[in-house]
């Protein structure tokens, strides 16, 4: 684990784009329903691999553990986590991935052979599914905390606090809005311009890709979350990566 992690940013004032009716979850899935096909292509393509890299990392900030046999992977996509995963697990470990979107659930459905460990999907919005206390050695997720208002992320803290045995770990990543004003403007225009043209040569629909945006600049940064973590008890630690363009937020439930 880290020596050290870099307090939370100070959130620099922009115009919001929040209309709630984005947030409710059916609309939620059918968004990454309808991106389906095309999401992994994209994301890697107009990233130019950086989520990939922002996933290790974030696999790599999980705290040391004795043992991860149990965990969940919470608004899972396609899976795309597993592959940083893979380089920690052991044979017998097991994962239980959520996604409220039936067909990024199916995409994964295709990969999960794939591993030696095994994985669980599931369809399911994470605030509404009941799941064991205590039940968890790990829980992992990434670029899925976007799609959450402040009051779904402050019940998304109770589930992870919820989950976690004690001593279980945990790591979030999620694209973010950089702090610094001079990388604000060009990487917003890269996520609300560019994305969704990508998107579209890709053969998806290019409105959908906008809608990633608006997410990322509404949620801005992971340390509101971080905050919320602790409000539940757990070691919670922010760190922004590539000037704030991701952020990470990790730690532990304490024995």
């Amino acid at each position: 684990m880290p020596a050290t992690a870099s307090k939370p940013e100070r959130k620099i004032e922009m115009k919001s784009e929040r209309n709630d009716d984005i947030y409710e979850p059916g609309n939620v899935a059918r968004l990454f329903d309808s991106m389906s096909k095309t999401y992994g292509l994209t994301n890697y393509l107009s990233s130019f691999g950086f989520t990939q890299r922002w996933r290790n990392q974030c696999i790599s900030y999980l705290p040391a553990h004795d043992s991860l046999i149990y965990g969940y992977d919470l608004m899972s996509g396609m899976g795309e986590l597993n592959n940083s995963l893979k380089k920690i697990l052991k044979p017998g470990a097991k994962i239980r991935a959520i996604d409220i979107s039936a067909a990024m659930n199916h995409e994964a459905q295709k990969r999960k052979d794939k591993y030696h460990f095994t994985v669980e999907t599931s369809q399911a919005d994470i605030l509404q599914e009941p799941l064991p206390a205590a039940s968890a050695d790990f829980v992992v997720s990434s670029f899925g905390l976007k799609t959450f208002h402040p009051d779904q992320l402050a019940k998304l803290a109770v589930v992870t606090a919820s989950l976690l045995k004690p001593a279980g770990v945990f790591s979030f990543v999620e694209v973010s809005t950089p702090g610094a004003k001079w990388l604000q403007v060009p990487f917003m225009f890269y996520l609300k311009k560019l994305i969704p043209i990508i998107g579209r040569i890709c053969k998806g629909n290019s409105s959908d890709y906008r809608m990633l945006g608006v997410y990322c600049q509404n949620f801005q940064n992971a340390s509101g979350f971080a905050a919320m973590l602790q409000a539940q008890g757990l070691e919670a630690h922010y760190k922004p990566l590539f000037g704030g363009c991701a952020s990470v937020v990790f730690g532990r439930r304490p024995l």
